[in-house]
């Protein structure tokens, strides 16, 4: 386990700066919450990740699944980017964050909280429906 952490910590980098086409930055998913109190749900990827990809192609293309993260505020995390981000209260490196949150492949999938707290974390790729049975069920919650 300590070695495969060694590979994800020198790999496995991701911040929260950008914003992409799918998601907002984490900035304004924590403000847009507060605001509203809609859960933050952040997906943790990488350009490389096969299937990343593949749910990049079908599972964030299709209208219902598309509907559904209107529920929330999305932030998609680049695995290779290394940014300082808050983190657990505070504003931490990467790798910090890596370790407190126990990432242990990609994608990865969890919500967060205002704070910066990881309240829950799932990590694999996902179909369509699965995905939307696991959105529905962390909106209940």
């Amino acid at each position: 386990m300590k070695t495969l952490f060694s590979i994800l910590a020198i790999c496995v980098c991701f911040g929260f700066a950008a914003e992409t086409k799918m998601g907002v930055s984490y900035i304004k998913a924590i403000e847009g919450s507060k605001k509203d109190g809609k859960p933050i749900l952040v997906e943790f990827y990488a350009k490389w990740c096969l299937p990343c990809l593949e749910m990049e192609k079908t599972v964030f293309k299709d209208p219902a699944v598309i509907k559904e993260l209107s529920n929330f505020y999305f932030v998609r995390i680049d695995a290779d980017k290394n940014e300082q981000f808050f983190c657990e209260g505070k504003t931490l490196r990467t790798a910090d964050c890596i370790e407190l949150w126990e990432v242990d492949g990609l994608p990865a999938f969890g919500i967060m909280d205002i704070n910066g707290s990881l309240k829950y974390l799932t990590v694999g790729s996902f179909e369509k429906s699965t995905f939307l049975v696991f959105l529905k069920a962390v909106r209940a919650k």
